[in-house]
């Protein structure tokens, strides 16, 4: 599968044969997002493996409260019905009671996606073959899908549609819930037969136009089986309602419409438009910042990695002004503050998003409490969770670059000034979960042995995997740099404050020198962790290699001297750079975990204990071109690094960047990616590096 090149008036295009080998359609995943972090997701063989694989996965509460409705079609098209009757299903699943478990469907010939997914058959008919077109699109900001169905002309066909309804909450599997779903026949806007299915408080509507007749005969699919649920350790089958067939004559066009209130297709034609006309302009914006630098394959990824931005940046409920905000991914992730804050540069800074970048950082500074943005926002529409250390610090990040991009002075220093200086003086003074400036050295210190307050966050069942209290690197790295980035953002307006940030940043930065370098290899110590007992301030000094120093290197204002920014760069290269980003713990330490498998326990012991994460090969290039001074030759090797891990927007996830990877490639010499399947920062930091090494000096 190749995909084809774009240009500034054509939206990027994968399509694959899944008859061609090593195609493994089933293995490869897809994903549509509607704008309030709803979406559609699904295999290319069009066969369900995980609970969050539907049609519609609706969010409720905007960006959150997700549901999955519609969660498949039975689709049965009937060919020469009145003659030889040869009966095709274009849906296949897999059921806990069947030895039946086909990894693609036989007469599959071609999927495509673009802003839908599209599937092409070739089916058997009784006067020859006979292709059929199924595609799938949501509603741009509504919670709405529609799946059409194209049978050529010429062609006698029936078509029987009967939707598997969940409405369950997208985490959840349901089985035996029969008893409280309800369907009632409902005639769909212009007269098209529909039915409206129920389950407590959430309805879904279902309208065929097209078709001429529904038949309310409500059955339940038992047993539907999700073998990728089944490798994570988790519950791996459900049931099903379905509120009886649509039926249609062909031949001609269906069109299938799903939505969780009464509206029907009107508005969508613009929608789509509307949609196409804001990537393109992603894409445009993209390749004017690097004046269409480099060859065609990076300006293809450059446009490629733009067009799947946009599928993280959300609205939130009500959609008012300061509202929008971004999926850290799809299909579990919500919006967390540190995601957010390291993706704003690349999914909407370089994509020409300004005033959204405002309008996300003018919601988290909205929801700061005691000087902290919130780590992220409940799934259930709760109070937002704070437990976190860098984020605020990614935030004083993300403002200056915002003010950068800008050059909007004024409504930095009025809406969002005042919430970095907040950020400054609750670590100096003290806030919540230990976090403060060390009065004797002036940097940050937090946490407690039980708290995770790191982007290395994994705990399970009272396990905490990577303990990291106390004073990591790049969060005192993250710590200088925004103090010096905020002093000279300020330094016009008030330069009392910014000569006070200059004197806590340089006295941080003695401090990291002293405390940070020296460490494994020559880099630096990834964290100092309190010793215990009363009245001491002695700091044990982490052995691991892990890649949190990178950002000391890679930070414009690094604490460190152009030959230790160096020195980092090449212990990272040479004991945690693989192809598709930035190992999480060395091999040599006892603790490297080589492979992402097991149940959640394994997954999360895994998680940063050796498993790679794409995101940090944006920084790692950064800090490979500061450190040479951005010479010609440091961004050619960076651009050459991020090109080929874009080489995985054509692969599982079709389109899109997974969360991690395999520390340790498979026999073909790859690292498989798991995780989430479309990461928000794995999209944004790449694209951010590999604009900044295209980027004319």
């Amino acid at each position: 599968m190749a995909p084809h090149a774009p240009v500034l008036d054509e939206h990027p295009v994968w399509t694959i044969d899944p008859r061609s080998p090593g195609s493994a359609p089933i293995q490869r995943e897809w994903l549509l997002a509607n704008g309030l972090g709803g979406f559609a997701m699904g295999t290319v063989a069009g066969i369900p493996t995980r609970r969050y694989h539907g049609v519609l996965v609706a969010a409720m509460s905007p960006p959150v409260l997700r549901m999955l409705t519609l969660a498949a079609v039975d689709d049965l098209i009937v060919l020469d019905p009145a003659g030889a009757a040869s009966e095709h299903r274009l849906s296949l699943f897999h059921f806990v009671d069947s030895s039946d478990r086909p990894q693609t469907h036989p007469h599959l010939v071609l999927f495509e996606k673009e802003d839908r997914v599209r599937w092409t058959f070739e089916l058997p008919g009784p006067r020859g073959p006979v292709r059929v077109r199924k595609s799938i699109e949501l509603a741009d900001g509504r919670n709405a899908a529609l799946i059409r169905y194209d049978l050529p002309e010429g062609v006698d066909a029936r078509l029987e549609l009967r939707p598997l309804v969940a409405l369950r909450d997208f985490h959840a599997l349901l089985t035996g819930h029969e008893h409280d779903i309800t369907a009632r026949e409902l005639p769909g806007l212009s007269g098209a037969p529909g039915v409206v299915v129920a389950r407590r408080e959430l309805g879904l509507h279902l309208t065929a136009r097209g078709a001429e007749e529904f038949n309310l005969v409500p059955t339940t699919w038992r047993g539907v089986d999700l073998m990728i649920e089944r490798d994570r350790g988790l519950d791996d089958h459900e049931d099903w309602f379905c509120p009886g067939v649509f039926v249609a004559q062909g031949p001609g066009s269906v069109e299938l419409i799903a939505t969780t209130d009464a509206t029907g297709r009107e508005g969508w034609t613009d929608a789509r438009d509307a949609r196409r006309r804001r990537r393109r302009a992603m894409i445009e914006s993209v390749l004017t910042l690097t004046r269409h630098a480099g060859d065609a394959a990076a300006r293809s990824r450059l446009a490629q990695l733009a067009a799947a931005a946009d599928a993280f940046i959300v609205r939130r409920a009500g959609g008012a002004p300061g509202g929008t905000t971004v999926i850290a991914g799809y299909p579990w992730f919500a919006d967390w503050g540190r995601d957010t804050m390291i993706a704003l540069p690349g999914l909407l800074l370089a994509t020409g998003r300004h005033a959204e970048a405002f309008d996300v950082l003018r919601t988290f500074a909205g929801a700061q409490r005691r000087g902290l943005i919130p780590n992220r926002f409940d799934d259930h529409a709760g109070p937002a969770h704070y437990n976190t250390v860098d984020a605020s610090l990614w935030f004083i990040h993300a403002c200056v670059q915002w003010l950068k991009a800008t050059g909007d002075q004024a409504r930095f220093t009025a809406e969002l000034r005042p919430a970095c200086e907040r950020v400054v003086r609750a670590y100096l003074d003290g806030t919540d979960y230990s976090i403060r400036v060390d009065p004797i050295d002036g940097l940050v210190s937090a946490g407690t042995s039980e708290t995770q307050l790191t982007w290395m966050d994994a705990k399970r069942d009272g396990v905490v995997f990577t303990p990291r209290h106390g004073k990591p690197v790049e969060v005192n790295a993250l710590w200088v740099h925004g103090l010096c980035s905020l002093a000279l953002a300020c330094n016009a307006d008030d330069a009392t404050l910014a000569a006070n940030l200059r004197a806590h940043a340089d006295r941080a930065a003695r401090s990291f020198r002293e405390a940070f370098l020296g460490g494994p290899f020559g880099g630096l110590t990834d964290c100092l962790t309190p010793v215990p007992g009363p009245r001491t301030s002695r700091w044990e000094r982490s052995q691991d290699v892990r890649p949190n120093q990178i950002f000391a290197a890679s930070l414009e204002h690094s604490p460190l001297e152009p030959d230790d920014r160096r020195a980092v760069v090449r212990v990272v290269r040479e004991h945690l750079l693989t192809p598709a980003g930035l190992r999480t713990l060395a091999p040599n330490s006892p603790r490297y975990e080589p492979k992402y498998v097991g149940w959640l326990f394994d997954r999360d012991r895994a998680y940063h204990n050796g498993t790679v994460w794409p995101w940090l090969l944006g920084s790692y290039c950064e800090a490979l071109m500061r450190s040479e001074g951005f010479s010609p030759e440091s961004r050619q090797q960076a651009a050459g690094l991020l090109v080929g891990l874009c080489e995985e927007l054509d692969r599982d996830s079709v389109g899109q960047l997974a969360e991690i990877a395999d520390a340790e490639p498979g026999p073909e010499g790859r690292h498989r990616f798991d995780g989430c399947p479309a990461q928000a920062w794995s999209i944004a930091e790449t694209l951010r590096g590999l604009t900044l090494a295209l980027r004319p000096a």
